[in-house]
Formats: structure tokens, C-alpha cells, sequence
């Protein structure tokens, strides 16, 4: 009877217990708007905040000015960078877009690889990279209160 309560026991603790293994983020190589070529190991050592969005996508739209925000925020720090992953738009498209939104950090355009090596079902999706290449948070979709989760993450990894 004893040996069914500590059995029971662990089996209850098990059950309530996280465990959190880091996956790490899978590299790209993408095309940036000006032709170049842009890898995520480009940015090894750094926090990496990924945005995949599309222009047709109203949450996407919505998300654009606090991913800015975010940016001005951060773009004078070294150690932090963000990048757009625009999915499977015309260039010409994008720009116009970009201008009318002012968006002044990098944007990618994706392909089908990257789209399904991060598992992307639906947009806006975020991720948050830690300087190690490990995803360190996914947020998927958007409300305004997204903001503050990603500051308070990204703090965590910078500071």
C-alpha cells in the first residue's frame, strides 16, 4: 500500500512538472529586397525577432506598428535585431507596402522551406531567438498586448 501511495506520488509530480528543451531555430538562407542574400547565421550571437506577415493579412497589418515600435526601440542595440518574413508576395508588392507603413526594418521574402521548417499555419507569427540560435518564444497571432510579452522577453535575453 505504501509503495502505491509513492508510486501515485511521483506519477502526480511527474504530471505537473514542465519541462522546457529548447529547440533550436532553424537556419535560412533568403532574399532580402535589394537582391541579397541573407542567412539567420548571419546573425549568430544576437537575439533574433522574426515576424512572418503578409500584406492581404489584417492582424498582420495591425502587428506592423508595434513591430516598428519594437524596432525603434532596439535598433541601436547591438545585440538585437528584427526581421520580417513576407510570405510569397511580389517584391513590388512589399515595397509599396513597406513605404505606406514605414517600415524601416529588414524584410525577407520566404519560401516553402522556411514557411514549413518553422511550422507556419496561420499569421502573424513571431518568433523570439535567443543569441545560443534556440527559439526562445513562438506568439502566434496578434492583440496589442503582445507588445508588452515581447518586451518583457526580449529584456530577459538582453539584459
Amino acid at each position: 500500500m505504501l509503495f502505491k501511495k509513492i508510486l501515485l506520488f511521483l506519477v502526480v509530480c511527474i504530471c505537473f512538472t514542465t519541462f522546457s528543451f529548447a529547440a533550436s531555430a532553424p537556419d535560412f538562407t533568403l532574399q532580402d529586397l535589394n537582391g541579397q542574400q541573407v542567412s539567420l547565421s548571419d546573425y549568430k550571437g544576437k537575439v533574433i525577432f522574426i515576424d512572418f506577415w503578409a500584406t492581404w493579412c489584417p492582424p498582420c497589418r495591425q502587428s506592423i506598428p508595434s513591430v516598428e515600435k519594437l524596432y525603434d526601440e532596439y535598433k541601436d542595440n547591438g545585440s538585437f535585431v528584427i526581421l520580417g518574413i513576407n510570405l510569397n508576395e511580389e517584391k513590388s508588392t512589399i515595397l509599396k507596402f513597406m513605404e505606406k507603413q514605414k517600415i524601416n526594418y529588414k524584410v525577407l521574402m520566404s519560401d516553402k522551406k522556411v514557411v514549413s521548417n518553422y511550422k507556419i499555419s496561420g499569421i502573424p507569427a513571431f518568433f523570439l531567438i535567443d543569441q545560443n540560435g534556440d527559439i526562445y518564444n513562438k506568439y502566434v497571432g496578434y492583440s496589442p498586448a503582445n507588445e508588452n510579452k515581447w518586451k518583457e522577453d526580449i529584456k530577459k535575453l538582453i539584459n
